[in-house]
């Protein structure tokens, strides 16, 4: 997913004015305001500074897939408001972080891998929650939670680009919206099985033209015992 990021925004707006690969990491380490040690201890590279955040958010949003007690969609739309909130806290991080990801190759290819560990993140949950027991569920599954981190970044580009047009109860809207297309998957652990409705039984009697009532219900009765035997 897009993501706003820890790292001070000097040091992002310094990778994207020079350049990812000819910014040095002494320069980051300055424009960050530590020392070059301290930098290597703390990201380790150039791209792990970038992706700094990423491991607290997706266990941020693994332990409150892990806690929760509500129902699955409840759920979902908690997980991504944890999700949004964590990349808006820092407007200008975020948008800077997206201008450097739109511009160098090797980092959106990162991006996507980490696209790919928010769905799998959510498909994990789905499946301690014992929705996805078939081939058919599973593939459900696998396309909620895909669809779930789609909508969630739409709504982070449309933030990105103007924050007033988005918000985290617009986003609640859509994806609850979308997860109730799911409502007979989902839905599932509340509802339980439900019984079916019994099959009404059809009698047929041959009955004289001009019978009267009692007749009629005796050609009935002796219907009824015979379709009880």
């Amino acid at each position: 997913m897009i993501a706003s990021s820890a790292v001070p925004p000097a040091a992002l707006d310094l990778l994207i004015s020079q350049g990812f690969d000819t910014t040095s990491v002494d320069e980051l380490a300055a424009a960050a305001g530590i020392s070059r040690s301290t930098f290597f201890r703390r990201f380790g590279s150039k791209e792990n500074m970038v992706f700094a955040d990423q491991e607290m958010i997706i266990t941020h949003v693994q332990t409150t897939l892990a806690a929760s007690s509500v129902d699955a969609i409840s759920t979902l739309i908690d997980a991504a408001h944890v999700v949004f909130d964590q990349y808006t806290v820092n407007p200008e991080g975020a948008r800077l972080r997206h201008r450097l990801l739109s511009s160098v190759p090797s980092l959106r290819e990162r991006e996507l891998v980490s696209t790919h560990r928010y769905e799998r993140a959510f498909y994990d949950f789905l499946v301690r929650r014992e929705l996805a027991n078939t081939a058919s569920e599973k593939s459900l599954c696998l396309g909620v939670s895909a669809g779930l981190v789609a909508i969630h970044n739409d709504h982070l580009r449309t933030w990105i680009k103007d924050p007033a047009s988005t918000d985290r109860s617009k986003l609640a809207h859509d994806v609850r919206l979308f997860l109730e297309r799911f409502a007979d998957l989902l839905g599932g652990e509340n509802t339980g099985t439900t019984a079916a409705s019994p099959t009404p039984t059809v009698i047929v009697s041959v009955i004289d033209p001009g019978s009267d009532e009692q007749s009629i219900l005796k050609a009935v009765s002796a219907a009824l015992k015979e379709h009880s035997k």
